[in-house]
């Protein structure tokens, strides 16, 4: 339970570390100081890679805990805090709870609802939807909708759907 509660940790730190980079480059977009931009790309990049990594090891482990706790490799920690034994079940609650939390936050910063196909989910808002009475502000809106859907798209999936059942 204790090997399971610190891939948890690291896992959440790894997230906190995604929803920064994001934050970071969307504040680099929303502000026009692109010249950095490709850097804190690169950035995210580094911590979605980091993110694969800490899935894998995160799954390796959980299968471990369900098979001493009677349970199939495919348990959500919900599950698993459910049936591990005091205080591992609170401890478990809490982790998913937090992660869920971080989750949510990225999925808000990506415009990319968890556990759906990021295609179906980068559509453009409409010109005529843009609430700006700005012209130049629709048109900075409309490029970083732009620029979120190319840079989403290259990177593929952000939110893993392993992760997003596990937290179920």
């Amino acid at each position: 339970m204790r090997a399971l509660s610190d891939f948890l940790w690291h896992e959440r730190d790894v997230l906190e570390l995604l929803l920064h980079r994001l934050e970071s480059e969307r504040a680099l977009l929303e502000t026009g100081r692109t010249a950095r931009v490709p850097l804190a790309s690169r950035e995210v990049d580094t911590a979605l890679e980091a993110l694969d990594i800490a899935e894998l090891a995160r799954a390796s482990e959980a299968v471990g805990a369900t098979s001493v706790l009677g349970l199939g490799p495919d348990a959500t920690l919900a599950t698993i805090a459910q049936r591990a034994p005091a205080p591992w079940g609170e401890i478990f609650d809490q982790h998913r709870t937090a992660l869920r939390e971080l989750l949510g936050g990225i999925t808000a910063l990506t415009g990319v609802r968890a556990g759906t196909s990021q295609d179906d989910d980068l559509t453009a808002i409409p010109a005529a939807e843009l609430t700006h009475e700005d012209p130049a502000d629709a048109a900075v809106e409309l490029q970083l909708q732009e620029i979120g859907r190319k840079a989403a798209t290259a990177r593929g999936r952000v939110l893993r759907q392993g992760l997003l059942d596990f937290l179920a």
